[in-house]
């Protein structure tokens, strides 16, 4: 049996596969042998006595229903079918007897033995001129039957009568005694009971084999999971069930092994380019102690930018953790797209031009969205510096707006080596990073394109990106026009 350690570190002890089907094999298998039971040693004799009262009322309407020439016939059929003893009587001309039927099998027959000649008048007083009556006697073993012969228990007699058009019918049948037929199916029901157990028994012993096996071999390959091993297959098993979850832990195993190679390429991105600058800065610092003159602008420019690039890095990091938890919240409001483009890339034209890049805005028109002004500027920021990190070897970036309807759209091209076309699909996706570019301009966490879709995303935004091998690349986004100038 299994142990399991429940919320507040208490050990349970958990039961095992087989021992839950032996009792949920068990518990119906008891309650339909406490049914059979209980039918047999309560309810039979008021079942059988039920079904036979059925029987002669369906045969008293039969047989007062028929036409006089059949009468005979009918009464003998019924009579024999059902073992019933049957007197037809005619009321009309003073209880004349009819048709008769005398069943041998009844040993206390009331209407031809036990019973005097004013029975007909009794029974009709019973039923009226249009009805019926129904009265069962319980027969003493010391009656003995119309022979003489004396029974330990005389069992039930039920008499029977039906009146419909001036003519009367009275039906007798008896009723053993069940004593023989209750032994009888308690005998059945012991032999039932032994199939039954045998049978969940032979159940509980196979069926839990075939079950636990794949779920065996499933916890296994989980345990090597457990311990960083991605390299594993989870068996589909014989069932839908089975099948079903293997088909969940191949896939978890698989982003699993994603999410490890991601995490290692972003420990080793990370470790890259933080290590540069951090050997950068500890550089020249330890220059500027040291030698005398090196305390210059010059030197002092460098640490800066070292420093200004972990802390892009670090930043990059933080914003994507936030946007993966969903802390990020949009706040929408009405500004000019065109004016926060002009501030982007004059910043950033600042920032670049002494090392001869040249970034250049054209806005067909002034365009004002109804967005988040801050994520707007960071989605920018990280595609103008995406688009200088790749640009080609003229170091030009192009930056167009275009209004078309009620829709601005915002494209920010390069001139660079171009997206491989298998690259495509993933340069969206968290670390992610061409392999193709080794230069350290071209270095980062590769988190921006992640952070750029994930807040166009949170704004409802359509993007994309249009590249072709050798023919730079152009991404490009896309915001709705405030209200107010959409009616203009």
């Amino acid at each position: 049996m299994k142990t399991h350690k429940n919320e507040k570190g208490s050990v349970r002890r958990l039961p095992t596969l087989r021992r839950r089907l032996i009792v949920y094999l068990a518990i119906p298998a008891a309650i339909i042998l406490a049914v059979i039971w209980l039918t047999e040693t309560f309810f039979l004799g008021a079942l059988h006595r039920s079904v036979k009262t059925g029987e002669m009322r369906k045969a008293a309407g039969e047989i007062v229903a028929a036409d006089a020439g059949e009468l005979d016939r009918k009464a003998e059929s019924l009579g024999t079918k059902y073992n019933l003893c049957v007197s037809v009587y005619d009321m009309r001309r003073g209880g004349e007897v009819i048709a008769n039927w005398h069943s041998t099998v009844n040993p206390f027959c009331f209407i031809h033995g036990f019973v005097s000649d004013s029975l007909a008048f009794d029974m009709y007083e019973k039923t009226g001129p249009e009805g019926d009556y129904v009265r069962t006697v319980k027969i003493r073993g010391d009656l003995g039957d119309r022979e003489g012969r004396e029974t330990a228990d005389g069992g039930e007699s039920i008499l029977t009568a039906k009146s419909s058009g001036g003519r009367l019918v009275v039906l007798n049948a008896h009723l053993s005694p069940l004593s023989t037929t209750v032994t009888t199916l308690r005998i059945m029901t012991a032999i039932i009971s032994a199939v039954l157990v045998a049978g969940v028994a032979l159940i509980a012993y196979f069926l839990p084999k075939r079950v636990s096996e794949p779920l065996g071999k499933m916890r296994d390959e989980a345990g090597k999971l457990a311990v960083g091993n991605y390299d594993v297959s989870f068996e589909r098993g014989n069932s839908k069930e089975t099948a079903e979850l293997a088909d969940a832990l191949n896939i978890a195993a698989h982003e699993l092994s994603e999410t490890d190679r991601m995490r290692r390429d972003l420990i080793a991105n990370v470790s890259h380019d933080l290590r540069t600058p951090l050997t950068l800065i500890s550089g020249y610092a330890d220059v500027m102690r040291d030698i005398p003159g090196e305390m210059n602008s010059e030197n002092m420019d460098i640490i800066v930018d070292e420093t200004n690039m972990l802390t892009h890095l670090v930043n990059d990091m933080l914003d994507a953790s936030k946007l993966t938890e969903g802390a990020v919240k949009i706040e929408r409001a009405p500004f000019s797209l065109t004016e926060a483009l002009a501030e982007t890339v004059s910043r950033y034209s600042k920032l670049k031009g002494a090392e001869g890049f040249d970034i250049t805005l054209d806005a067909d028109r002034d365009a004002t969205v109804a967005a988040d002004r801050t994520r707007i500027l960071q989605i920018l920021y990280n595609l103008l510096n995406n688009a200088v990190n790749y640009t080609g070897d003229d170091k030009k970036v192009f930056v167009r707006q275009t209004v078309t309807g009620s829709v601005c759209r915002v494209e920010i091209t390069d001139t660079g080596d171009g997206i491989p076309e298998e690259d495509l699909p993933f340069i969206w996706d968290r670390y992610f990073k061409s392999r193709e570019f080794h230069k350290r301009t071209k270095e980062g966490t590769g988190l921006g394109l992640s952070i750029v879709k994930n807040l166009l995303m949170l704004h409802g935004a359509p993007f994309g990106v249009i590249s072709e091998k050798g023919k730079g690349s152009t991404f490009w986004f896309e915001l709705p026009l405030a209200e107010s100038e959409e009616t203009l």
